[in-house]
């Protein structure tokens, strides 16, 4: 099998703009990807008369397919078309729902991804279980995000883009936000707390008593971000698809968003809410910083407590911090001022 390395979402995406002008009322219209399986089989992707999506990876006629249909949208069937009028047997990976491109996509790059490496599988075997992993991934995200949620995740991930643009070499395992740790972010010499405000208000709710503790080496910062309603601003699937150009493992961004409780299948449910970022302020967290953490009790919680939650009105606090904005960037790029 031949091995290639490129970004293959935006191989498809040139491909399908290609074939959409070629579609025909009948048949599928296909093109080659540049990476072949055994006997040098050229893989294709096509566009059918109704204009779904396929991946077609060659296959032997008389080679049973692990074929998948569990879902109607997304499919995993054997299918026989004319190339160069003649016949020939296919792995065929469609999608039937439009609006699911964008993840279609990312599946098939991920697909893509295995099957020029994992030399020593079928490809149906190899494009069956990337299908049931990221079947498994979306199961997980646990329904619609609330408003509060939304928010939260929308500041989380204006930070995260900040954060890449002052390390451009950076990856996503800075943000450890949406795997329940006790802060949003970990870079190099510190950590980032991040909340989200509205238009009005000074009040944030902390969960739990070690989110507002610094780690051991470091320091900690809140990082508050008024988020303002407003007709020309961005949705949350908006800032999610202006992510993805900037990070290289969309597989991985996909997968830690579904961990926030974000699905690209939802989209659609997100697009009445457009924000725009007012001002952006950090605050150390120090001594003199109020918060209750592990020491400010005189023993441990009872085991009886098993989530403990407080309010806290920075609207002091606000007006006198000095870290604002563009003041902040020193902060994205090495985790703590120098």
């Amino acid at each position: 099998m031949t091995v290639r390395s490129q970004p293959w979402q935006a191989e498809l995406r040139a491909h399908w703009a290609v074939l959409n002008n070629r579609r025909t009322g009948d048949g599928v219209a296909t093109s080659a990807v540049g990476l072949a399986v055994a006997d040098d089989a050229e893989i294709l992707v096509g566009v059918d008369a109704r204009g779904d999506h396929h991946l077609l990876v060659p296959t032997d006629p008389g080679t049973l397919v692990a074929e998948d249909s569990q879902a109607a949208h997304i499919r995993i069937q054997r299918c026989t078309l004319l190339v160069g009028g003649q016949g020939h047997t296919f792995i065929d990976i469609v999608c039937h729902r439009p609006d699911l491109s964008e993840l279609f996509d990312d599946i098939l790059a991920a697909m893509l991804v295995e099957l020029a490496s994992a030399t020593d599988q079928p490809p149906d075997v190899v494009c069956k279980r990337v299908l049931g992993e990221w079947r498994e991934l979306l199961s997980r995200r646990g329904g619609l995000l609330g408003d509060e949620a939304l928010r939260g995740l929308f500041g989380e991930l204006i930070v995260l883009e900040r954060i890449l643009a002052a390390n451009p070499d950076n990856d996503l395992t800075a943000w450890c936000g949406p795997d329940r740790q006790p802060h949003d972010f970990r870079l190099e010499n510190g950590d980032l707390e991040v909340k989200t405000l509205g238009a009005t208000g000074a009040t944030v709710h902390i969960h739990g008593i070690e989110q507002l503790q610094p780690p051991a080496c470091g320091a900690l910062h809140l990082i508050v971000v008024r988020l303002l309603n407003a007709a020309d601003g961005v949705t949350l699937p908006e800032l999610v698809e202006r992510l993805q150009t900037k990070i290289d493992d969309r597989r991985a961004f996909t997968a830690t968003l579904a961990r926030a409780g974000y699905s690209q299948i939802d989209a659609d449910h997100y697009l009445d809410r457009r924000f725009i970022v007012g001002k952006t302020t950090a605050l150390p967290v120090d001594a003199n910083f109020p918060r209750i953490v592990p020491s400010s009790l005189t023993g441990a919680l009872p085991v009886e407590i098993s989530a403990f939650a407080y309010s806290l009105d920075l609207s002091l606090l606000l007006p006198l911090a000095t870290l604002t904005d563009s003041a902040i960037e020193p902060l994205f790029a090495k985790g703590t001022l120098p």
